[in-house]
């Protein structure tokens, strides 16, 4: 989340009290998994009573885990089943939000239900022993598996954030998407200069979306914006109004992308066709390749090349690992990398997560957004670019990371 916490340390005990999570848009359930047992172990964590159908999705989607973990000690690696891979990621676009509150929750795992094969409805929704065999051909189990596996990711999430509801509340002010309606419909002060000529069916989008951009200047609040909106489009002055806010809501946007003052290194030695960051050896041999492959296999763009000098250096970055954490590091130009030691570093997962995070020790923010809905009651969350590797899983290395990175330390 943007301008919220940037580390889950609180979940291990080491913390800063009633803060939001850093959460990745899109854990596997085996991180959620991971995750909620540690905030169950945690006694410091706000609580929230569970609604019932947060708690009855958990449960069925920890009884899918089960069975699958029971279908695979009997296959082979190469045939076991996976709900998660490179080529299943889909991202979490802008213009199609991820929202989900209990009643969203629930309706969904009703549908998924209703669509299972009955043979595995049973067994999913029973409570008896758990057989080691499925009675579907694979291709049909994963789909219905993946649907309910999506509904247990979003009741984890849920779970999990929303002792922070307050906190979620406030980000609301930080959505982006009135910025990029108006960006990418190309309207500005000239398309707005007299409200009788703005087509009816676009009317609600357009208001919607410079609702959004009052709301990304600070100070503002859901009535100050309501109310200058009114005005505005009673009196025939949205340029004005438009050019009251815009510029604020641009660097709203901007401030997803661009490395602060304050994150950046010091350190990393820029050479024209490549850069050179240090870095802390770990003191395991196996870790030195997998930081390497990965991270120079992904910093890389055109001619230029990102280098890994390793070595001991008091201020430099290292590599941590601890059971059951949600991967991080400590804020933009951080040099803590705390990675799952649960989670084996062979998988892609793992390897994604390692190129991402280091992102962050370059000083590269999030490009994701997550809040709280008071008009839907319900949690939104969505990417600002869905092939950019601070903003998705199915994100990669792009020019406007080389270009935010050479303005950085090109010097």
């Amino acid at each position: 989340m943007k301008k919220l916490a940037l580390v889950l340390t609180l979940i291990t005990g080491t913390a800063f009290a009633h803060v939001p999570l850093h959460l990745d848009l899109e854990m596997t359930s085996a991180e959620y998994e991971s995750l909620l047992k540690a905030q169950e172990e945690n006694k410091k964590l706000p609580t929230k009573r569970d609604d019932p159908a947060i708690t009855s999705t958990i449960k069925l989607g920890a009884r899918l885990s089960k069975w699958i973990a029971l279908i695979n000690e009997n296959r082979s690696v190469e045939s076991a089943i996976r709900l998660t891979s490179p080529t299943t990621r889909r991202g979490i676009p802008i213009d199609k939000p991820n929202v989900y509150s209990p009643s969203i929750i629930a309706k969904e795992v009703a549908q998924t239900l209703e669509a299972m094969p009955g043979p595995m409805r049973e067994v999913i929704a029973g409570n008896g022993d758990l057989p080691t065999t499925t009675t579907l051909d694979d291709e049909t189990f994963i789909l219905h598996a993946r649907k309910l596996d999506r509904n247990y990711q979003s009741a984890a999430r849920y779970k999990s954030v929303d002792s922070y509801r307050s906190e979620y509340k406030r980000a609301a002010a930080q959505d982006v998407r009135g910025y990029y309606y108006l960006t990418q419909n190309k309207i500005g002060a000239e398309e707005l200069k007299d409200v009788a000529q703005i087509p009816g069916e676009k009317l609600p989008e357009i208001k919607d979306a410079l609702y959004k951009i009052c709301r990304n200047t600070p100070g503002t609040s859901q009535r100050s914006c309501e109310k200058a909106l009114d005005r505005a489009f009673k009196n025939n002055t949205l340029p004005e109004y438009y050019s009251n806010y815009f510029a604020k809501a641009q660097k709203n946007w901007d401030d997803f992308f661009l490395i602060p003052s304050g994150g950046r290194r010091s350190d990393i030695k820029w050479y024209g066709t490549y850069a050179v960051v240090p870095f802390n050896t770990p003191e395991i041999p196996k870790f030195i390749p997998y930081l390497q492959n990965n991270i120079e296999d992904e910093f890389r763009w055109a001619d230029w090349s990102l280098k890994m000098e390793f070595g001991s250096f008091r201020n430099g970055p290292r590599l941590k690992f601890e059971p059951g954490v949600v991967p991080h590091v400590n804020g933009l130009g951080g040099n803590e990398i705390v990675m799952d030691s649960n989670q084996p570093i062979e998988e892609y997962e793992s390897q994604w997560t390692i190129r991402h995070e280091f992102g962050h020790v370059l000083g590269l923010p999030d490009c994701y957004h997550e809040f709280y809905d008071e008009g839907l009651e319900a949690y939104v969350n969505y990417q600002l670019d869905i092939t950019d590797l601070m903003c998705s899983r199915a994100g990669d290395m792009k020019e406007r990371i080389y270009l935010e990175l050479k303005k950085a330390y090109d010097r």
